[in-house]
């Protein structure tokens, strides 16, 4: 989670940053703004690989655990027929 929240308030930061040097027109600062905007871009992408990489990890724990469910209850039926 600490990830997560570290990089959504990065993102939020260049979102400031972006919308502040886009009203001045510079030919230095629209080479800011676009820097910015790919640095946004790259950071949007690192958080949606972390979401997508979190509900894998999700996924594998819940399958995870139903198996372990599946071999308790076969346990407690073989303890139960000795």
């Amino acid at each position: 989670m600490n990830m997560r929240q570290k990089l959504e308030l990065e993102i939020q930061q260049l979102n400031v940053s972006l919308g502040l040097l886009k009203d001045l027109e510079n030919e230095e600062l629209k080479k800011n703004v676009n820097a910015l905007q790919m640095n946004l871009r790259d950071k949007e992408e690192s958080l949606e690989e972390l979401e997508e990489f979190n509900q894998k990890l999700i996924i594998k724990e819940r399958k995870s655990n139903d198996e372990l469910q599946y071999a308790r209850k076969k346990l407690i039926n073989a303890s139960i027929c000795l």
